[in-house]
Formats: C-alpha cells, structure tokens, sequence
C-alpha cells in the first residue's frame, strides 16, 4: 500500500498548529498572571487603605481577568480540536508504516525461502555430479583396462570416493577447501 503524502503534509500542518496554539496559550498564560498579579496588587493596595474589612475588587479587573481566563480555555479547546484531527492522520501513518514493514518481511522471506531452495538445488547437484564422477572413473578404468590388454602401461586414476553418502562427501570436500584456504 502506497501512502500518499497528503497526511503527512496534513499532520505537518496540524503539528504546526498546535505549535502556534501552544504559544498562544503560554502568551495568555503569562498575561492571566500579569492580570492577576495586578488584581491582586490593586487589591493589596485597596485593602491596606480601607478600615472595613470587606474587600471589593475593581471591575474592569474582574472582566479583564474574566477575558483572558475565557480565551485560554478556547485556546485549550483550539488545542483539544487539533489533537483529535492529528490521531487519525498518525493512524494512517502508523497503518502504512506497518503495511510497508509486512510487505518488506514478506518479501525478505521469500528471498530467505528461495536462498534455501538453491542451497538444496546445489546439494542436489552435487549428487549429481558424484554419479557423474563414479561413471567416469568407471569409464576411465574400463580404458585402463583395454591399455593393459593391448600391452600399454596403465594410467594414473584419481582415487575414488571414501563413501557414496553426500552428506560425508560434502564434508569432506569442505575440509579440503578450507585446507586450501579457499573458504
């Protein structure tokens, strides 16, 4: 499954909302402070200069701090909003991500599969050749046998084979490599 770019270059819009609505939240939040610190200054100031102890706080303080309380909760709200739009994009990611991963694997695996399949081709043609090799040292004694008959000195044969069982004779051609250094 191919994955267009389109969520990604929405997630990177969304991501990038939420960046800017994160700092106007800070922005709000450092002016709600600002706000409150007034009011509460102004308070400090109107209750240190009264005699009654029934404290009234300023109006327009009260609204201001109101305002700005009302705005941080859109904001957070704005926030919440962009969140619940970016899940569905970085499911479709996760989703072609993990589709992509299958397929990768799936197709690793039948390279693996098929590396085996040689592996066992060759041995089969090892066999092969083995019989290849006993008949032909077989045919190469049959012509040693007609020199002699005919007078001639015998030629060298190779030796034969210890044993017929692959699995010994690959073994021991193996051995033979790696005493040449060749693996």
């Amino acid at each position: 499954m191919k994955s267009s770019p389109r969520p990604v270059e929405h997630l990177a819009k969304l991501l990038a909302d939420e960046a800017r609505v994160d700092e106007k939240i800070r922005e709000t939040k450092a002016a709600l402070t600002l706000v409150k610190k007034k009011v509460s200054e102004s308070l400090a100031q109107h209750y240190i200069g009264m005699k009654e102890p029934r404290i009234q706080m300023p109006e327009d303080l009260m609204r201001e701090e109101q305002s700005y309380e009302r705005l941080l909760q859109a904001l957070q709200d704005m926030k919440s909003e962009i969140a619940k739009q970016i899940r569905p994009v970085e499911e479709q990611i996760i989703q072609a991500n993990v589709d992509h991963l299958r397929q990768s694997f799936s197709q690793e695996s039948r390279r693996l599969a098929k590396c085996l399949e040689e592996i066992d081709d060759n041995i089969l043609a090892c066999r092969q050749y083995l019989q290849d090799y006993d008949r032909i040292r077989s045919g190469l004694q049959s012509l040693n046998e007609k020199l002699a008959q005919l007078g001639a000195d015998s030629l060298q044969i190779t030796d034969g084979l210890p044993t017929m069982d692959l699995g010994e004779i690959i073994r021991q051609r193996i051995d033979h490599l790696r005493s040449q250094g060749k693996i």
